[in-house]
């Protein structure tokens, strides 16, 4: 769905610089993740101690942390940094393209500006940015025709920040009625395949002694490797604490980005439906 170079000074809103803006967003997400992770497995206690006394004063020295505490809690402020910085990015992008599916309902090919419809779509996108989650998927849905998937993995991270803003200690507050919290999610696993079997070429006549025929010999097939992306679940009960693992927690960027993917071409699919192909 193509879209006319802006003028100068002009702001056009495309699904290409929707797309362009919020993957570049979740690559930096997913670096600034590795990068901790990294950091956190090779954090030196040492170190920490000498800057630490750097400053050579504490704001409350009977608070201080050691270091095997303090990368505790180090982990804890990064996963909830994490899941919040992810659904804030999901919920951006729902924005982001419900303006852009309003423009292209209330606007059409029509190229002059009215200020009617100006006014119609910025009440409306202001109406949309005031709504929860769940109103957004609605609204997406019933007055475009967009949907979303991996929906559920959006409420997953909704679902684990509100506990991790809670100290991360699960409660029947968060329960489904199945009696436990369940948080789904994307993951890429390493899958073994077997490899297509070979045969040997058979001699050919020449090359075979007089009356003995050779057959081809079959080679010992070998498995091959396969990385495929899987749906990962965990679980949790009422009295455990909320935590997932370093390739869970970088999962979950795997998700959002799904979830983006998903989203964006389900606005093309109404954006060509709307406007025709060529548009």
């Amino acid at each position: 769905m193509s879209q006319p170079e802006p003028g100068p000074g002009e702001n056009v809103i495309s699904l290409q610089s929707i797309s362009r803006n919020f993957f570049t967003a979740l690559q930096r997400q997913h670096d600034m993740l590795a990068f901790s992770i990294a950091g956190m497995h090779t954090a030196d206690p040492k170190a920490y101690d000498h800057f630490s006394s750097v400053s050579r004063v504490m704001p409350v020295p009977q608070a201080h942390l050691p270091a095997d505490q303090m990368l505790a809690y180090a982990r804890s402020l990064m996963l909830r940094t994490t899941i919040n910085d992810l659904l804030t990015l999901s919920a951006e992008c729902m924005v982001q393209c419900h303006l852009l599916c309003l423009f292209i309902r209330e606007q059409g090919h029509k190229r002059e500006r009215n200020p009617i419809i100006e006014k119609n779509i910025g009440d409306k996108q202001q109406a949309f940015a005031r709504m929860t989650l769940q109103d957004r998927f609605t609204e997406l849905e019933e007055s475009f025709g967009i949907v979303c998937e991996l929906e559920d993995g959006i409420f997953s991270l909704a679902a684990a920040l509100r506990v991790l803003t809670r100290g991360g200690l699960v409660t029947n507050d968060d329960i489904t009625p199945d009696g436990a919290l369940t948080l789904e999610f994307k993951a890429m696993k390493d899958f073994e395949v077997p490899a297509e079997t070979s045969t040997a070429p058979e001699l050919t006549a020449d090359e075979a002694p007089p009356g003995v025929i050779k057959h081809g010999v079959p080679q010992e097939a070998k498995s091959k490797t396969v990385s495929k992306l899987t749906d990962t679940q965990r679980t949790f009960r009422p009295g455990e604490m909320l935590d997932l693992t370093d390739n869970e927690l970088l999962g979950l960027n795997i998700t959002v980005a799904k979830f983006v993917d998903g989203l964006l071409r389900s606005v093309d699919s109404f954006g060509r439906a709307q406007l025709g192909e060529g548009a």
